[in-house]
């Protein structure tokens, strides 16, 4: 069987990269066999027109094509959803998981969403309807409303049977919610213990009552937090009243950690964060991504120059102190740097809070003093033996003691603090941050040489 040719006009480098794939598409049944994940991949490299990457996933059919859809890019699937008519894309768009399906129609045109809403069966609806309403950044719209739950009066062997009903609409069934009438969680088994346990017992009797769970306006940071902790596959989300309003998978959890992963290197690297992968990102985009923050930290780096032009004099009375500013502004940039990225990475697990302000101010003044004297004590004796000057060699160990110290601190409390004004803390770590602490520094350099000087 061979593939129909192309009637949308291609460039070379288009045809050259769609080659690869269409002797694989060209059997429909052999396509039907690999992995979603793979299928995905290889349509993702095709690069093909989003109307002929739909054809594809329709002549596959069945639930392959459409988890296929699912695994692919979020810019694929709003460049095929707004490609051309939505009732094409009705049967892929319909067998996506309820919390996948608003992300994605959460993207597109406003139209498109809204001519495709009616035509979503029922039951669906209500679940997009449902998970829509949650502000974004927490459980609750992350969560999925496909869980298996049974009630508590019922025996193991009638569990079973109802399970097996259940199980083909369900995401996971490997934790089964007890819930009351009015979905109130009771309790929780898991699977295993589910089969393992005789038939006649209720699951009243087998379930864990300890149900560890989070409402659904927790943030994503405490709700990946809690599934790690207790190594659970899925974690139940609740409202206030301790109804069950869905739940949050594993699979789902490792997906906000790469997106806040790539967020925060990112910010890390000065750069706006953008959810496109690397080379599907528009290079204009791209450009005022980097641009916005080169731009910040050039006018941040101005005002080092303009501390030194103001302490020109200085510098004409020892033109030496010129030679050792990179070392002192480069080791409390570093030291800076080394404090920002432990502490942020610590808040990211949970390790430290902004409540624990004054245990991380004194650890890292206890720090700061210690590597500012070791360091110090080294910049000293090099200044020393390079220009045998020892009041020189004071000034810059004394510098660097103290731009050490105050570099260390700010690096460290300046992400708690900016977590407490709820905002991000990856943004102190970097360029960010050293540039701030190269202008400090030199100011720190200066003060401390005029001071020496006078001695």
């Amino acid at each position: 069987m061979t593939c129909a040719p192309c009637t949308n006009a291609s460039t070379p480098a288009e045809s050259a990269a769609a080659a690869e794939v269409y002797p694989l598409v060209g059997d429909i049944e052999v396509l039907r066999q690999r992995h979603p994940s793979d299928i995905a991949d290889t349509l993702e490299r095709a690069e093909l027109d989003p109307n002929e990457l739909v054809d594809i996933l329709l002549k596959i059919g069945n639930s392959v094509a459409a988890e296929t859809f699912s695994r692919l890019s979020m810019e694929t699937q709003k460049a095929c959803l707004e490609a051309g008519p939505v009732k094409r894309m009705l049967q892929l768009i319909e067998h996506m998981e309820p919390d996948d399906r608003v992300d994605l129609l959460k993207m597109v045109d406003p139209e498109v969403s809204e001519a495709l809403m009616p035509l979503i069966a029922q039951a669906e609806r209500n679940a997009t309807m449902r998970l829509w309403e949650y502000e974004e950044g927490t459980a609750g719209a992350e969560m999925t409303t496909e869980y298996a739950f049974l009630p508590a009066d019922i025996t193991v062997g009638e569990a079973l049977a109802q399970l097996r009903l259940q199980a083909p609409n369900r995401e996971t069934i490997y934790y089964v919610y007890i819930t009351d009438a009015e979905r109130h969680l009771l309790g929780v088994i898991s699977l295993r213990n589910l089969i393992m346990s005789k038939p006649r017992q209720r699951l009243c009797e087998v379930m864990t009552t300890d149900v560890i769970s989070v409402p659904h306006d927790a943030s994503l940071d405490t709700t990946v937090q809690q599934l790690t902790k207790y190594d659970l596959i899925a974690l139940p989300v609740v409202d206030h009243e301790n109804r069950l309003l869905g739940i949050v998978t594993f699979d789902d959890a490792m997906d906000i950690v790469k997106a806040e992963n790539t967020e925060d290197f990112q910010r890390i690297s000065a750069v706006l964060p953008f959810e496109e992968e690397y080379l599907r990102h528009r290079l204009g985009r791209l450009f005022w991504s980097r641009f916005w923050w080169l731009a910040i930290l050039l006018f941040t780096s101005i005002l080092s120059t303009s501390v030194m032009a103001y302490h020109a004099d200085i510098l004409h009375q020892m033109m030496a102190l010129s030679f050792f500013i990179p070392m002192v502004i480069g080791a409390s940039g570093n030291a800076g740097t080394q404090s920002a990225t432990m502490v942020v990475r610590a808040m990211a697990l949970g390790e430290i809070r902004p409540r624990d302000f004054p245990r991380v101010f004194s650890r890292e003044l206890l720090m700061g003093l210690a590597l500012g004297v070791a360091l110090g004590v080294m910049a000293l004796l090099r200044v020393f033996w390079q220009e045998e000057n020892l009041k020189l060699g004071y000034i810059v160990g004394t510098a660097l003691l103290i731009t050490l110290l105050t570099a260390n601190l700010v690096g460290a409390l300046l992400p708690l603090l900016l977590k407490k004004l709820r905002l991000d803390p990856a943004l102190t770590a970097g360029p960010f941050i050293a540039t701030i602490i190269d202008a400090a520094g030199i100011a720190i350099y200066f003060q401390v040489a005029i001071w020496l000087m006078r001695v």
